[in-house]
């Protein structure tokens, strides 16, 4: 065995020893021991759930939830049969998915579908309790960039999230962010002439 593998098995071991060991005194509701296992161990289930939920708000949730389900059932953990971060990642994992399908059922639920096709001659058709008439907004509408303009309406009007968004312009969720806050400024600052 090489010196190195040999090293990060012996890392392991006394990682896996700590854990196990921190699960422990969890058993025993010891609210310190139980900070130290989030404070060792969140960095990574945190990355674990974002890969499955590909969303930082939907991570932090799953991580959440994770955790106050390891405090409950942390007197299940049975050390003969896995390794401690095993089976904390394990609960993570069945979280992220869980929240996957619920997101999805969610975005389905909650989305007017959008013609595509028509995506260039969205207009903006408020109620008459709005404060702007339609013809005003679709005016300033107008005066956006045009992918401003579409972002708006599809964030605001039909809904979309802002990954969908991205994966519909296939450009960067920060982007989309950005065109969002920029063309908002604008359209507020045509408004308010």
């Amino acid at each position: 065995m090489s010196l190195s593998l040999a090293t990060d098995n012996k890392r392991s071991n006394s990682e896996n020893d700590e854990l196990m060991h921190l699960l422990s005194l969890c058993k025993l509701a010891d609210k310190q021991a139980f900070h130290q296992l989030y404070q060792c161990t969140s960095a990574r289930l945190n990355g674990i759930a974002y890969r499955i939920t590909r969303n930082v708000d939907s991570a932090n949730e799953v991580l959440q939830e994770a955790f106050l389900q390891i405090w409950k059932n942390c007197h299940d953990y049975q050390p003969d049969k896995s390794d401690a971060f095993i089976w904390l990642s394990a609960i993570v994992r069945y979280r992220a998915y869980d929240r996957v399908k619920y997101d999805k059922r969610r975005h389905q639920t909650e989305h007017v579908p959008l013609d595509e096709g028509n995506l260039e001659t969205l207009s903006f058709n408020p109620t008459s309790n709005d404060e702007y008439s339609p013809k005003t907004l679709n005016k300033c509408l107008a005066k956006l960039e045009k992918k401003q303009s579409q972002t708006i309406m599809m964030a605001y009007l039909y809904g979309y999230s802002r990954d969908d968004i991205s994966a519909h312009f296939n450009t960067p969720v920060n982007t989309i962010k950005s065109w969002i806050r920029r063309g908002l400024g604008k359209l507020q600052l045509c408004l308010s002439n």
